[in-house]
C-alpha cells in the first residue's frame, strides 16, 4: 500500500481542521495509507483531535520535536525560525523512519521552510515531497496584482527558485492562481512542478436569513454590511467606520462587526462609538470568537461582506464563504483577494460608490445597494463556492500528488 506522509507542526488555524483532515480523507478514499507527522502540542489541541475522530484507526500518528516559538518578528527571526522548523521536520522525519516509511511526504503549509530549504536541502532525504504554498507574493507586482513590493521580492523569488530546483521537491501547489502562470514565463524549467489548487472554507452550519436576522437584533428591510473574523486596522476599519460616520448615512443601514478586536480596533471602534450618537444603535459588536452557529448566523444575515484590506495581499477564507452562501463583498484594491473578486465577479470595490474621499467621504449609497442586490446569489458566486469546495480541495491536491507519485516511483 502506498504510504503518504503528511507534516503539519501546528493545529491553530485552518490548515489542521480544513488542509489535513480533507487530503487525508481523500488520500484514504483512494487506498493511501496515511500518517499525520504533529507534535505533541498540536496533538492535544482540539482541532487535531476533531481530525483523529473523523478519520478513525484509518490515520496513524507520528510525533515531531516541539519548534520554539520566536517572540520577535523581522527577516533574521523569520529565517532563524524556518531553520528550526526544518531542524524538527528532519529530525521527526529520521525517526518515523526507523518504524515506518514513506512513498510520498506533503506540508500542508510549505512557507514553514520555503525560504531556506533550498539552502539546506529536503529534510526528508532523498523521498519525494511536495507541500502548499500560500503567502507567496513577490511575483504579484509583475502580474498585476496591486500590493507591496521592494527588494526582497527579487530575493525571495531566489529563494523560491532555488526551493523549486531541489531533486527531492516534486510538487509545489499554490492557492496563488498567478504564481504558477509565473513560473511558465519566468522559471519554464521548473513549471512542471508547480500546480494552482483552489483554497477551500466553508461555513459549517448555514442558517435561514429571517432566523438570522431575528437573532442578530436585525430587520428584514435593513441593508447589512458585515466584517467577520478577527478584526484590525488591516481589514480597513477605520474606512468601514468613516462610512457609519457619514452624516446622511441612510437610517435602515446596519454594520456588524464579527469576530475578536485587537487593541488598535477596539480603540478605533470605542472612539466611533462614543462620537456616533443616534448611529450607534446601527452598529452591532460581537467582540469574541464566534461559534458556528453565530458564524453562520453573521453570513445568513448580510447583504455584503466587508473585505477592503490593507497592506495584505493574501487571500481570505470569507471571500470564499461569501459566494458559499451567495453574498457579495466589499474590497480595496489590493492583493489576491481583490484580483480574484474583479475575475470573478464576486462584488465591487470601494472605489465604485465612493463619491469623494476628502476631507470627508461621501458616498453613493443607492450605487452601493444596487450592485449589491444585482450580484446576490448570482451564477458567478455559485461557480466560485463550487471550486472552492471542501470536496474538490481534497481531490484537487491528492490528484496533484497522484500526477508526479507514478513519474517518482518508475524514476
Amino acid at each position: 500500500m502506498t504510504r503518504l506522509l503528511l507534516v503539519e507542526p501546528e493545529a491553530t488555524g485552518h490548515r489542521m481542521v480544513l488542509y489535513v483532515r480533507l487530503i487525508a480523507e481523500e488520500a484514504l478514499r483512494r487506498g493511501w495509507k496515511v500518517t499525520l507527522m504533529t507534535t505533541a502540542s498540536a496533538l492535544a489541541h482540539a482541532a487535531t483531535q476533531s481530525v483523529i475522530s473523523a478519520l478513525g484507526s484509518d490515520l496513524d500518528i507520528a510525533k515531531m520535536p516541539e519548534i520554539a516559538r520566536e517572540a520577535r518578528y523581522g527577516k533574521l527571526q523569520l529565517l532563524f525560525g524556518q531553520r528550526a522548523y526544518l531542524r524538527a521536520f528532519k529530525q521527526g522525519y529520521r525517526e518515523y523512519r526507523k518504524t515506518g516509511a514513506a512513498d510520498f511526504v506533503y506540508v500542508p503549509y510549505l512557507n514553514y521552510i520555503d525560504k531556506i530549504v533550498g539552502l539546506y536541502g529536503s529534510p526528508f532525504g532523498t523521498t519525494p515531497f511536495g507541500g502548499m504554498i500560500l503567502a507567496a507574493k513577490f511575483h504579484h507586482q509583475a502580474c498585476g496584482i496591486a500590493g507591496p513590493g521592494g527588494k526582497m521580492d527579487v530575493v525571495n523569488r531566489v529563494l523560491f527558485q532555488r526551493m523549486l530546483r531541489l531533486r527531492a521537491l516534486v510538487l509545489a501547489t499554490t492557492i496563488d492562481e498567478p504564481l504558477p502562470k509565473y513560473v511558465t514565463q519566468n522559471m519554464p524549467a521548473l513549471a512542471p512542478k508547480i500546480r494552482y489548487v483552489p483554497d477551500v472554507s466553508f461555513v459549517s452550519k448555514p442558517a435561514q436569513r429571517q432566523r438570522a436576522r431575528h437573532a442578530l437584533g436585525l430587520g428584514k428591510d435593513h441593508f447589512v454590511i458585515a466584517s467577520y473574523g478577527s478584526l484590525s486596522p488591516r481589514k480597513g476599519l477605520a474606512r468601514l467606520l468613516s462610512m457609519f460616520s457619514a452624516a446622511d448615512l441612510p437610517r435602515h443601514f446596519r454594520l456588524v462587526l464579527a469576530g475578536v478586536q485587537d487593541g488598535e480596533a477596539v480603540q478605533l471602534i470605542q472612539s466611533f462609538m462614543s462620537e456616533a450618537g443616534a448611529c450607534r444603535s446601527q452598529v452591532v459588536l460581537m467582540n469574541r470568537f464566534c461559534s458556528a452557529l453565530e458564524e453562520g448566523l453573521v453570513f445568513a444575515a448580510a447583504d455584503t461582506m466587508w473585505l477592503c484590506y490593507e497592506n495584505f495581499s493574501g487571500m481570505s477564507g470569507v471571500l470564499i464563504q461569501s459566494a458559499q452562501v451567495g453574498v457579495p463583498v466589499i474590497t480595496s484594491n489590493y492583493g489576491l483577494i481583490d484580483h480574484n473578486r474583479a475575475k470573478n465577479s464576486l462584488g465591487l470595490r470601494w472605489d465604485d460608490f465612493l463619491l469623494a474621499a476628502s476631507p470627508v467621504p461621501h458616498f453613493d449609497w443607492g450605487k452601493l445597494e444596487s450592485i449589491v442586490h444585482f450580484l446576490k446569489d448570482s451564477p458567478q458566486l455559485a461557480d466560485f463556492a463550487l471550486q472552492h469546495s471542501p470536496k474538490n480541495f481534497g481531490r484537487n491536491v491528492m490528484d496533484t500528488i497522484d500526477r508526479v507519485h507514478p513519474m517518482e516511483r518508475r524514476a
